[in-house]
């Protein structure tokens, strides 16, 4: 498999078990006695090849899958009766970052996103084990990548019988620095960073529909139903400083330390940990209100949704800051001056200005996003340009000059930030190209929703957006890191 360069993900957190829908992961050096399966020999399908090329391997091969969302390795087996089972994966990953994936089990996803960690070479082979439920008879276990990095190399598995129930067997239960019931809100006395956060999704006695926050209303994880007996293990890496929210301070500080909030329609929470995370990927943002952690709804910036897309191993810091122009941002103590000393090689900085440069002329406006670019790559950080995206001005069904971005003295700062891009060799993800298609195939009437209405949100606002707006912007940012292929691809969920 070919490797990307990215930052090693997420190391696994310990070894504990588990007991019936209960979905919680471990690693092994060896696998349990129990009936093996290997990759290669049918019924086992493999979505890429069979290959013999690495050493170590058991049986005539393995399956080194194609390196996308969609592939998979499955596997056929037999259980003696339906319950729990042990599932021991072995596998290799020779690349530098995590491989993970989903464990489904009869086409239900019972673990969600198994960490696959880098195991030092493609003829370095561990074991990854999980416990799932199985019925009596004939299964179909599937491991299904989250990433396009796809799925490590993998070279058999294993089934044994479950674990038996024990203390701990079970998720570790709600922690002292959780309280409520909807929403549940838990906050943890850490010093600024970033951490690996675990929590245990649903309960064993009742259905529950759960999403989860951090910080200043920083989504990571959209609603999610779980049936009555169904608890799932999810892994994310959380970026926490101080103040949380707008680095200013706009709209309030927050509380050192970090939040976080389960809500949706009845929340279920039967776990959480959190630890220090083991140098991830950092996603820098640079930019103004339509990209920062806005404190108070309804206003919402697309970086608050953007780390919905993100798995664990990478993660998004953001410290965009409403009212900033280039000049503001660049010079602001609290702002660059802060972020700039945290770069480290290889970290992404993504870089949207020109709501705020209305009257900035084109050669400062130049000057300052290359001050920015060159200090990123001082620290051998990767800086992308962004444009920003449109306001919503209709003239008949098209958007204004305003709308995209020509400003009061005649720059057009989305062009202007397109050739600076391609003089400097600075990939550009052209989010006012994108809005502008979105809103204007809308039109004036269907577009108010993704900005801020009276009706709805107490305020009409054409300039920043509504929870969904901002979340159908980030999907265009997304959609943007694809097309550019940046390291942050094999981290997309």
């Amino acid at each position: 498999m070919l490797s990307l360069r990215q930052r090693a993900a997420l190391a696994s957190a310990g070894a504990v078990t588990t007991m019936a829908a209960v979905i919680v992961v471990m690693t092994a050096d060896a696998s349990a006695a129990g009936t093996r399966y290997e990759a290669e020999t049918s019924p086992a399908v493999c979505t890429g090849t069979i290959d013999s090329n690495w050493s170590g391997f058991s049986g005539s091969g393995f399956c080194n899958g194609t390196n996308a969302v969609g592939a998979y390795a499955q596997f056929t087996v037999t259980a003696a009766a339906a319950g729990t089972a042990t599932v021991d994966v072995r596998y290799a990953n020779g690349a530098t970052a995590s491989r993970p994936a989903d464990v489904l089990v009869n086409g239900v996803t019972r673990v969600a996103a198994v960490a696959f960690d880098p195991t030092g070479g493609w003829s370095t082979w561990v074991t990854k084990t999980v416990t799932v439920p199985v019925n009596a008879g004939s299964n179909t276990i599937r491991l299904s990548p989250t990433t396009s990095n796809g799925l490590p190399n993998v070279d058999y598995l294993d089934l044994g019988p479950g674990a038996s129930p024990s203390a701990s067997a079970t998720p570790p239960g709600r922690p002292p620095q959780c309280t409520g019931s909807a929403p549940i809100t838990c906050h943890f006395d850490v010093n600024p960073g970033n951490y690996t956060v675990t929590a245990w999704i649903g309960d064993q006695a009742s259905a529950g529909n759960t999403s989860m926050s951090v910080e200043a209303r920083r989504r990571i994880l959209s609603a999610v139903t779980t049936a009555a007996g169904t608890i799932t293990q999810y892994v994310f890496t959380v970026n926490v400083r101080q103040p949380e929210g707008q680095p200013t301070g706009q709209g309030g500080t927050g509380t050192p330390g970090l939040d976080v909030t389960f809500a949706g329609s009845s929340p279920r929470l039967s776990g959480l940990t959190v630890q220090p995370a083991s140098s991830p990927l950092v996603v820098y943002l640079a930019g103004d209100s339509t990209v920062c952690d806005q404190p108070t709804a309804p206003y919402t910036g697309w970086g608050q949704i953007l780390p919905t897309h993100v798995s664990a191993g990478a993660v998004v810091a953001n410290y965009a800051d409403s009212g900033e122009s280039s000049g503001s941002f660049l010079s602001n103590s609290a702002l660059f001056p802060t972020m700039k000393p945290l770069i480290k090689p290889n970290d992404l900085v993504f870089i949207q200005f020109g709501h705020n440069d209305k009257t900035t002329t084109a050669s400062t406006f130049r000057s300052n996003l290359t001050s920015m670019i060159n200090q990123v790559r001082e620290k051998r950080g990767v800086p992308v340009l962004m444009t920003p995206p449109v306001r919503r001005l209709f003239s008949g069904s098209q958007l204004t000059d305003t709308a995209l971005h020509v400003n009061s003295v005649g720059v057009n700062l989305p062009a202007e930030i397109r050739s600076l891009g391609s003089s400097l060799g600075v990939p550009v993800i052209d989010l006012t190209a994108k809005s502008e298609a979105l809103v204007e195939s809308l039109g004036p009437t269907a577009s108010a929703a993704l900005y801020l209405q009276q009706s709805v949100d107490g305020v009409t606002d054409n300039t920043h957006f509504s929870e969904y707006g901002a979340g159908r912007m980030a999907d265009l940012v997304v959609q943007g890191i694809r097309e550019r292929n940046l390291s942050l691809v094999g981290y997309l969920r």
